[in-house]
């Protein structure tokens, strides 16, 4: 009984969070921020409700009930439908996605040439050990030198992170490749399943499939794997087989961005990763 008034009582919490939001977001919009021409005996600011509907081509009284937190099904289609009648920002689509319940939205894809470059000053401060971030399709924006010595990453400005574990000179690296190259397909096995409608992902697993017999046995196991440290054992130049904890974070949650910091023996924590 407390599990179900605790659940009603997050419903609401939602539903009355996806009203401010869309009244806020709706207030902060005049008609000709949207080129709209304004009709006279507005006794508020902002956008009238009947205009974000005819913006986003539903009806006025299915965005009245959306607005007032309605227990109604709202389509992908819909919500970003809304989210370009509203003008809003990539995080803020996703915040609406949140509070409608639907479905995480796909990203806006790529880094642009200021995110490139901050990314770039991350990298190259990172100096404990091999560093790079990744988009949500794997392509390498931004490496710094060790990772360019010892993992040969960034040599190539259209370089892949996957395409190159498995076809590239990036996954000869690895002394352990095979259980990287397991763990590596199971993550980007779940991330496909979270992301399901961007066909990108398809084409790439098919081109791996098709060039990497490896990657298509893998790949045919079904495996999932969140994004956790792990430890890689890497072909080290100087030092011979080497063993570091690779550790990933997120840094945008809204584009997908990931850093991988591969951390060398000695480095406080790096004993605590799962292997």
């Amino acid at each position: 009984m407390h599990a179900s008034t605790s659940s009603i009582d997050n419903q609401k919490k939602r539903r009355d969070e996806l009203t401010h939001f869309l009244r806020s977001r709706r207030a902060a919009l005049s008609p000709a921020d949207v080129g709209m021409r304004s009709a006279g005996g507005r006794t508020r600011a902002g956008l009238r409700r009947e205009e974000v509907a005819v913006l986003a081509g539903v009806s006025a009284s299915w965005y009245a009930w959306l607005e007032q937190g309605r227990p109604i099904r709202v389509s992908d289609r819909i919500l970003d439908a809304i989210s370009r009648a509203l003008r809003l920002t990539e995080r803020e689509r996703v915040h609406l996605y949140r509070l409608a319940e639907a479905t995480s939205p796909l990203p806006t894809p790529g880094a642009g040439p200021s995110d490139t470059e901050v990314f770039q000053r991350v990298v190259d401060r990172l100096r404990l050990g091999p560093a790079c971030i990744i988009d949500r399709y794997w392509d390498v924006v931004a490496s710094n030198e060790q990772a360019a010595r010892l993992l040969h990453l960034g040599q190539d400005g259209n370089e892949n992170f996957l395409i190159g574990l498995f076809t590239g000179s990036h996954g000869r690296q690895y002394v352990d490749l095979p259980q990287v190259a397991r763990r590596m397909t199971a993550r980007f096995r779940l991330q496909t399943s979270h992301l399901a409608d961007d066909q990108r992902y398809e084409r790439m697993a098919e081109r791996l499939a098709a060039d990497c017999a490896h990657f298509a046995e893998l790949w045919g196991r079904h495996e999932v794997e969140e994004f956790e440290p792990m430890t890689v054992e890497l072909d080290h130049p100087d030092q011979g087989p080497t063993s570091f904890a690779l550790f990933t974070m997120e840094l945008d949650e809204a584009s997908s961005f990931r850093l991988l910091v591969y951390l060398p023996p000695g480095v406080v924590g790096a004993q605590r990763v799962q292997n």
